[in-house]
């Protein structure tokens, strides 16, 4: 004769060889985690640029030369294999991938040198790329972290610009709660199926053949940026083209020749008021572009969480929010440019209230900055990128908080 106390006994042994099974099961994956290595590097991949670029660049203000490595960032070759510097990826736009300077000159090298002489064992990787803003680096690090694994993000979020290039409102995709319950459960297992499904797409991807290295000349790009400033002459219409004719001869004889950014003198032209807008918190429009911008940045932290590596944000200051001489050269290329720019702290709050909606740390470095708001050689004249010295007052500003970042993961 069965005891009534049978039942309980089975259900007992079930739930107990459930949750012995489910031990065994988080034990493996700890096992796992200490024995894992990251995947090698591809023999190439485009990343950001086709891979063994070459672009040779000269204009008013500057002369340089970018170098595309296998991976399509311009930064140094990698080996394939992930060693033990500590690795920092740094995303931003044109003023991260250094425009306008040598790669020795942008400020992610100039970082990684001061910290190396500060005795950290460190590498920042630079995966700038010009005439992007939030949506693009949400996409970037989505791809780049697990691929490079590193141990730290820096986003460098222009002031002003990358505010009003937010994008449009996205639907922010999010796993189901049991999904997100079995990855914190079993990490490690989730990113070996992670590593899985990136590998096979890597094997999908035009391979090194299918790529060949696409080098200019100083020439072809001066050509290519004439045409299209021509291309721009063509379609204006009586009012901008007006506006054009009443810029000063120098400016003109730039845009023309191509030797000067096309885009930066159209947008003058089309809106001459974009570096005040986005700069009230209270906006309606500001506050929008505050909840697309948080957006993309929790796009970035979680995929960083993923794989075990801290999100940080730090405000590139632009030069007419903190210079002088670089508030006057783009009022000679069209922009309205108040006074009050060099005053208002208004482009970094509005990035900070985004970082806090999306539970990222926040810096910024306009204060140094605006000491030396005088200085006439921190921003390239015309162009308006910072200069090898701009480059410089950066990274003396910055290199207290990474020093800071990096003393606490000792």
């Amino acid at each position: 004769m069965k005891t009534s106390g049978t039942p309980v006994k089975n259900s007992l042994l079930v739930f107990a060889s459930v949750a012995g099974v489910l031990l065994c099961s988080v034990i493996f994956d700890r096992a796992l985690g200490s024995v894992m290595r990251p995947p090698g590097l591809p023999s190439a991949v485009e990343l950001i640029f086709p891979p063994f670029a070459e672009q040779h660049f000269k204009t008013v203000d500057f002369e340089y030369t970018a170098r595309i490595n296998s991976i399509g960032i311009r930064d140094r070759e990698l080996p394939r294999e992930r060693d033990d510097a500590f690795r920092i990826l740094a995303i931003g736009d044109s003023y991260t991938y250094g425009w306008g300077v040598d790669i020795e000159e942008s400020w992610p090298r100039l970082l990684e040198d001061a910290l190396r002489a500060d005795g950290f064992q460190v590498e920042i990787l630079n995966l700038g790329k010009p005439g992007v803003g939030p949506p693009f680096y949400a996409e970037l690090a989505e791809r780049a972290i697990p691929l490079l694994r590193p141990d730290m993000v820096i986003i460098g979020v222009l002031q002003g610009n990358d505010l009003r290039d937010a994008g449009p409102e996205e639907e922010m995709a999010s796993a189901g709660d049991i999904l997100n319950c079995v990855q914190s459960i079993y990490p490690n297992m989730a990113q070996l199926m992670r590593d899985m499904r990136r590998k096979r797409m890597a094997g999908e991807e035009r391979t090194h053949k299918d790529m060949p290295p696409q080098i200019t000349t100083a020439e072809d790009n001066r050509r290519w940026t004439a045409n299209t400033a021509r291309a721009f002459i063509d379609e204006m219409k009586p009012e901008k083209r007006e506006r054009f004719d009443r810029l000063e001869e120098k400016v003109r004889n730039a845009f023309l020749e191509g030797v000067l950014n096309p885009y930066m003198v159209e947008l003058a032209l089309q809106d001459p008021d974009a570096y005040t807008k986005a700069i009230d918190p209270d906006d309606p429009w500001t506050q929008v572009c505050i909840e697309r911008t948080a957006a993309r940045f929790m796009r970035i932290r979680r995929v960083a969480e993923q794989y075990g590596c801290e999100a940080v944000v730090v405000c590139i200051p632009e030069g007419p929010y903190v210079n002088k001489p670089a508030l006057s050269n783009m009022t000679r290329v069209g922009y309205n440019m108040p006074e009050w720019l060099l005053t208002t702290n208004g482009m970094d709050e509005s990035i900070r209230l985004a970082c806090k909606r999306a539970a990222i740390p926040f810096y910024e470095v306009t204060h140094l900055f605006r000491e030396h708001q005088d200085d006439p050689d921190l921003y390239f004249e015309l162009d308006g990128h910072p200069t090898p010295k701009g480059n410089h007052l950066f990274v003396e500003a910055f290199l207290p908080v990474i020093t800071s970042l990096l003393e606490t993961t000792k």
